[in-house]
């Protein structure tokens, strides 16, 4: 599922709610705030790009794979990392290659 999205897809999710689950119990709700371009991967395949998620300030989670879901989307493991803090929370990117 995921090898099949491209940033398009996630381009008409922008501005939209996604729950990252931290554990067997407890999830958050994150926005996907900016989806960047990188141009075409090595492997020529796809669009190398990079999604911003805005999260709340607390907890911070610590870079590793997630599973986030989205009701367009479905559910996909990602792999997230804390990449900034502002006043609106922290900031989470996920790279495609």
């Amino acid at each position: 599922m995921l090898e099949a999205l491209t940033k398009e897809n996630w381009e008409a999710c922008l501005n939209e709610d996604f729950q990252v689950q931290i554990d067997d119990r407890n999830a958050v709700d994150m926005k996907l705030v900016s989806v960047s371009g990188f141009g075409r991967s090595l492997n020529g395949r796809r669009e190398a790009y990079s999604l911003l998620f805005q999260g709340p300030g607390q907890p911070v989670l610590v870079q590793r794979i997630y599973r986030v879901q989205q009701p367009q989307l479905g559910s996909m493991d990602i792999f997230l990392v804390p990449v900034g803090k502002d006043a609106g929370g922290i900031q989470y990117e996920a790279v495609f290659t």
